[in-house]
This record gives structure tokens, sequence and C-alpha cells, in this order.
């Protein structure tokens, strides 16, 4: 079992040259959206879901390394750090930026709504999770992160349970013409195709708030 592992997630295959993109002893380069990649995934949604399609193979197919990490071709780490059992190193911790607020401003504030929804009958009225995306003020962006193998696992298993149950409260059924018609009917106005991720954007502040919440993080710079 490897040390550690960060999975960088691309899309393209012109991204690898214009990035640098390259894999290392600790570097493993995934292209997000292919379908025909082997194992349990979902990668058919990958421009919905964007570098969530990575996390949902590596945890479905148990590939582990005792601390794992995440980014992508735009945002990739520059220095890692050990982490114990409950830390996890971020890019980014943004103090005093309301969550929901934030979010009604920038996207469709009723998918929120209903991913707080999904949060209560899971977990209960008042749980800190609906809390948090209600009212918390420390937001950790990107979806990049790195833990020990055992804090993804637990990660996961809280996470993608509200992403398919938000799906499904909407009736898209993992389907992608689904998912861009509900971006049409929400963003008429607006850029459809940066709109349709609203399920990548609901899980960045859903990993957020179980860092927050559960978590440890620390900051250190990146690229």
């Amino acid at each position: 079992m490897n040390e550690l592992t960060i999975w960088l997630t691309y899309h393209d295959e012109r991204q690898i040259q214009e990035y640098g993109l390259k894999e290392t002893e600790t570097i493993r380069l995934f292209k997000g959206n292919d379908v025909s990649i082997d194992g349990d995934n979902i990668n058919h949604l990958n421009r919905f879901y964007s570098e969530l399609t990575t996390m949902y193979y590596v945890w479905k197919n148990r590939i582990e390394s005792k601390q794992i990490g995440f980014c992508h071709y735009r945002r990739m780490f520059r220095d890692f750090f050990e982490v114990e059992k409950g830390q996890c190193q971020v890019m980014s911790i943004n103090y005093g930026s309301p969550v929901f607020q934030h979010y009604k401003i920038a996207h469709n504030y009723q998918d929120m709504y209903d991913a707080v929804n999904v949060l209560n009958e899971l977990y209960g009225d008042k749980n800190p999770y609906s809390q948090y995306l209600l009212k918390g003020n420390v937001f950790i962006p990107f979806c990049c992160f790195i833990m020990q193998y055992a804090d993804f696992e637990e990660l996961c298993e809280f996470l993608f349970p509200v992403l398919f149950a938000w799906d499904k409260k909407n009736g898209l059924d993992m389907n992608p013409a689904r998912y861009m018609e509900k971006a049409q009917r929400d963003f008429r106005y607006d850029d459809v195709n940066y709109q349709c991720r609203a399920v990548a954007f609901l899980a960045e502040r859903l990993i957020s708030c179980y860092i927050v919440c559960n978590m440890k993080p620390f900051c250190v710079n990146t690229l």
C-alpha cells in the first residue's frame, strides 16, 4: 500500500500538455469522463459531478493508500504534509464567508434547500450539517484535500448518499440529459454550461461541511 496517493482529475487529453500534468510516485492522473474504464464508476456524469467522479471511483473500487488526496488540473498541491487520523490538508480556508448567502448569490438556492431537507431526513432536524449549510461562515472550497484513507471512506459514506438522494428528489435518475434539462430550466438566462454542475457545487459545500464539523483542517500553499 502506498503511503500517499494524490488523484489528479482532468477531462481532456489536451490538458495534460497545457497544464504539464504527469504521474509521479505520488500523483496519479484520472480522466474523469472516461466511460470505458473498468470498475464501478459514474464517469458518464463527469460534466455535472466534475472531480467527484474520481472520488467515487477510488472509494467504490477501494484503491487504498495510507493517505489519499484529490485535486484537479487547475489546482494542484505544491507541498504535502503527513496527516494523522482526523486531520485534513486543504488548499484554502475562507473565514467569515456565509455559506448559504454565497451559494444563493452564485447558484440556485433551492438546490441547497433540497440538500438540507435530505440531511434532515438522514440525520434529524437541527443536525450539525444542515446548520452549517444554513448558518455556517467557514468555507473550504475546491473539493481538494489530503486525509487518511479511513477518513476519506467516512467522508464518502456521508457525501454520496446525500448527493444521490438529492438526485432522486429532483427526478434526475443519474441521467445526463435530465441534469442538463434541469440546468436549462433553472438558469434560462445564465451560463447553463457552468450552472449545470449544481451537484458539484453542492458537493463542494458538503465536503467543506463534513471537514469543518468532523475534522481538523489546515492549509498550505498551492499552485
